[in-house]
Parts: C-alpha cells; structure tokens; sequence
C-alpha cells in the first residue's frame, strides 16, 4: 500500500517539536522524561530489544493481525505504525513502536498517543477514513484546561495562552490513547530510574577520593565504595532483573547472573504483553470507525509460561547455565 498518494484531509491536533526558545517547555519535556545519563541511556537501549530484532526474520516469530478483517488491518497498522516510507513492514513497525514505548514507558511513565484519521481530501464529510497514524504527545507537554485535553506548544504555533503564559493547542480527548506500566511493576521501576538519576549526578565523584587517598589525605576505600556499589544496583534492580550491562560483577556467581537474566526477560515479557494489550485497545478503536475488526498478536516469541519454564528448569537443573542463557537469545 502505498502512502497517501493524493492530497489527504487530517484530523490531527497535536505537535511535535524541539523546545527551541522556550525554557520553560524544555524544563517541563526534561523533567518528564531524560535519555541522558550513562546509566539511564544503558537501560534505554536495552529496552529498544524488548521485541526482539529477530521478529519477522526468521521463521520463528512473527507478527500478525488476526480476525475476520485481518489482511486489511495488516495494512493498516503496518502503515500506522511504520516509518520505513511506501511499503512498511508490520514485524518493522511493530519492533519499532513497541521500542520506543517501552523506553518512554521505563523512564518517564504512562505514555499517550494521538490517533489521527486521515481522509482523501475529495471525500464527503461523512465519508469513513482510509489511514490512520499514531502519534507520541511528547512527555511533559500534555495538560489539561476545564476539563480538556491540551498540549503545551511553542509561541509560534498557537497564540492561545494559559495563565502562565505557555501557548497552547486543544486535543480532542476521543482520538488520545494512554498506555501504561503493568500495575505491579509500576512502583519498583519508578525506584530504579530514580536511583539510576542519582547514580548518574554521582558518577565519577569517586576519582577526587581515590586520589585523596592516594596521598594519605582520606581514608577512603575504593573497594568498599565498589562493594556498596553492588550492593545498591543488585538490590535496586532485583524486581526488572536489569544487571546494568555486568558492570557490578565482581564477587558474583554465576548462578546468580542467570537468574538475573530470566528475571529481565520477565519483566520484558509482561512489559511488552501489556503494550500489546494497550495498543489493541486503540486498533478497536480506529476499527470502529473505519470499519475493520482484527487484533494484534505476536507469534514465536517468550511468554510468561516460557519464563516459568526457564525457572523450573532454573531450580531443578535440568539445564546447564549455558543453556539457559542461549534459550533466553
């Protein structure tokens, strides 16, 4: 299917920007979400693998739309979610979405999209659309004024103000969809970005320490420093099983490294299980208007009953170390 070949008519109300001229904008979008950081930017790009690249590449695991109205839905999701140009790929678009979701989701919490319909722009009024899309609403620029959904834009946009000054634009709250963190992981993620924050600010204070040290001016001590360090990662990430790339493995045996890695896989598991519950809510929602009932489903890839196998297999030793780890690839 090709893209839009002909002037389209679009229902879109939202933006997408850089907070250039604009402070305080580019205080509120960094305090909602921020990649940087070595330690935030480690976790960010694990978490763009929580589909695997494999998806679609091998006969193994695949995307596809199931229902009675699946082969055009595959289009249509394909396009809505791809940026891959005139023939989108839905294993493509689905990795990608589901990605950048997980990352946003992580590190700076529930995440809403727009859907925008899009008409040809010689239909009728009351014609159905042909395409949808779905938008980020960039985290930190979404509010809302007297009861409605708005975005928070550059001056140059919109000349609407609120009472702080900040332009504005009105979203249409029937087109916005939320997508959030499974419930019971909610609360032990939000401790880990915060900690890993901190530990971003303190990374390096160390050196100054050492080297006071060195010259007899400090009792400082790098090991205990290190095995505090340890400590702090392993029991901050136990819930997600992140292991912070092996850097805090000294000390460490190896069963407990493989445990982590089920642990992570799990977490990856449930995170991508509920974008994939969110995000069928939204193609309902585009099917109802466009006349199409299908669902998303991922094929060949772990699921949670695969995670408790892996611990069974984990408990019991039925698998050496090594090879649980190859079947978690």
């Amino acid at each position: 299917m090709t893209r839009h070949e002909e002037p389209v008519r679009s229902t879109r109300k939202s933006y997408t920007f850089y907070p250039v001229d604009s402070p305080e904008l580019a205080r509120r979008m960094e305090a909602a979400v921020s990649f940087e950081g070595f330690y935030t930017y480690l976790l960010h790009q694990d978490l763009d693998h929580v589909v695997p690249y494999r998806l679609g590449r091998d006969d193994r695991c695949e995307a596809r739309m199931v229902g009675q109205d699946a082969e055009r839905a595959s289009e249509l999701v394909a396009a809505a979610l791809s940026d891959r140009g005139y023939h989108p790929s839905l294993d493509d678009g689905v990795r990608d979405f589901f990605g950048t979701t997980a990352q946003y989701l992580v590190l700076g919490g529930p995440v809403t999209y727009e859907i925008e319909y899009l008409y040809r722009a010689s239909a009728p009024e009351n014609a159905a659309p042909e395409w949808f899309r779905l938008h980020l609403i960039q985290p930190g620029t979404l509010g809302e004024r007297n009861g409605q959904p708005i975005q928070y834009v550059l001056p140059t946009i919109s000349s609407q103000h609120d009472t702080n000054g900040l332009s504005y634009v009105d979203l249409d709250a029937s087109t916005l969809v939320q997508f959030t963190l499974p419930p019971e992981v909610a609360k032990p993620v939000s401790r880990l970005v915060s900690f890993l924050k901190t530990a971003n600010v303190e990374q390096g204070s160390e050196l100054a320490l050492v080297e006071q040290a060195m010259t007899g001016s400090s009792s400082f001590s790098y090991d205990e420093y290190r095995r505090q360090q340890r400590y702090l990662f392993a029991r901050v990430t136990e819930p997600v099983g992140w292991n912070a790339r092996d850097l805090f493995t000294e000390g460490q045996l190896e069963p407990f490294g493989v445990w982590r890695q089920i642990r992570f896989l799990e977490f990856k598991v449930k995170l991508r299980d509920k974008i994939c519950q969110d995000l069928n809510v939204a193609i309902s929602q585009v099917g109802k208007k466009m006349g199409f009932e299908a669902k998303l489903e991922l094929d060949g890839l772990p699921t949670l009953e695969t995670v408790e196998s892996l611990k069974n297999d984990f408990r019991s030793g039925r698998q050496g170390f090594g090879d649980l780890v190859m079947s978690m690839i």
